[in-house]
């Protein structure tokens, strides 16, 4: 699948003409970073006699392009590209990336509209759960969607969506963590007169881990969620997005593994000046649990966001952010010793970014972060710093 859509997303491309006509895109790059990280493994105090070395210097070669073609009324955005990732002492975690994103912005007529495209990526696995474990393991994502919206009146539109995702693992020890899922959804809309949007949206998914032992953990369960989703532009300067809803999820077997309740996402984008950008976000979301011990986890954040156009070339940003991941639903095992984790992660950065040129860009930044976990070789500290180069041809 993956040299499928690889080959799809390239082909399509490199048969656009060598010279994009005006409007069109057609933009490769390429970039390097260079990171220095304390902890990298994501270790606790206690647990840091478990590796030769705590920190480790790393680079990232990346190379490119992306396109936003606009034949008519239709639009074709796609990108793709490749990493190469490095490290200094555990070169055992080496490993080379890649995204390659293909999407089909249709119009028929002046009643139908929809999208139609793919995703794959793959990427190292978080190092923050292993314990310090040399497991080199990476994860392919891979996402097909297709929805269709009729606008039936002018204020009024109806849609269908479907979908079908997997994430696979490259290694024995996490493929227990593959999945896969299929989602259709119907949705209803409403445009106010000053262009807010307001939409009702009915979503099911049925997903599997095809390779989980059935004796921890069901294997299969059907998620349906009832969404209320809005999108406003408040003030000329302010705008939102929502969504808020129920969401129940049921597994094949056992219930008391099932979760129901409130989930949603609140964001805004606030642009007090032309020179400065806020960004804020709040959520509580259910999602696939990648710990054994829990059918899955409920995740409870927020994060605020900066950007400041210093000079003409010269940017600032800074981000904070919070999370608690609670991990839940009974798996009917009782271990002695062993609970369901319930953590907090707070995280912060700050960056400069400098333009010497219109085709080059160069940041440099700090990051640092901590988890306080109710499993103490869960708890972690770090910090990080980055320096990196790009250029768009």
């Amino acid at each position: 699948m993956k040299a499928r859509l690889s080959c799809v997303v390239l082909g399509a491309l490199l048969a656009l003409p060598a010279t994009a006509k005006e409007g069109d895109t057609f933009q490769p790059f390429v970039s390097y970073a260079r990171y220095y990280d304390s902890n990298l493994y994501r270790l606790a105090e206690s647990e840091k006699n478990l590796v030769p070395q705590l920190s480790d210097q790393y680079g990232v070669l990346s190379a490119g392009l992306n396109v936003d073609w606009q034949p008519g009324r239709q639009r074709v955005i796609a990108s793709a590209s490749k990493s190469l990732v490095r490290f200094s002492h555990y070169s055992n975690l080496d490993y080379d990336g890649s995204d390659y994103r293909l999407n089909w912005n249709w119009r028929l007529g002046n009643r139908w509209s929809g999208q139609v495209g793919a995703t794959e990526s793959t990427t190292q696995s978080s190092l923050s759960d292993q314990l310090g474990l040399p497991v080199n393991n990476t994860v392919t994502r891979e996402n097909r969607f297709a929805n269709a919206d009729w606008q039936f009146h002018p204020r009024w539109h109806a849609g269908l969506g479907a979908a079908a995702a997997t994430s696979t693992n490259s290694t024995a020890q996490q493929a227990t963590l593959d999945y896969e899922d299929t989602s259709v959804s119907a949705t209803l809309g409403y445009t106010t007169p000053k262009g807010s949007k307001l939409r009702v949206q009915l979503r099911q998914v049925d997903g599997e881990y095809p390779h989980r032992p059935v004796i921890y953990l069901d294997r299969f369960y059907t998620q349906t969620e009832y969404n209320l989703l809005g999108d406003w532009s408040l003030t000329g300067k302010l705008t939102a997005h929502g969504r808020i809803g129920y969401t129940r999820r049921e597994n094949d077997t056992q219930s008391q593994r099932d979760f129901s309740g409130v989930t949603g996402r609140l964001s805004a984008d606030y642009f007090p000046t032309g020179k400065t950008m806020l960004t804020w976000a709040a959520y509580r979301e259910i999602a696939n649990s990648d710990d054994l011990n829990a059918s899955y986890q409920l995740n409870t954040g927020t994060s605020l966001g900066a950007a400041w156009l210093l000079t003409s070339r010269v940017t600032l940003r800074a981000s904070g952010s919070f999370e608690n991941r609670s991990f839940e639903g009974d798996t009917g095992v009782v271990i002695p010793g062993l609970v369901q984790r319930d953590e907090d992660t707070l995280s912060g950065s700050l960056s400069l970014s400098y333009a010497p040129i219109r085709m080059v860009t160069i940041d440099l930044g700090v990051q640092a972060g901590r988890r306080d976990s109710n499993v103490a070789v869960n708890d972690y500290t770090f910090r990080s710093v980055f320096v990196s180069v790009r250029a768009d041809f």
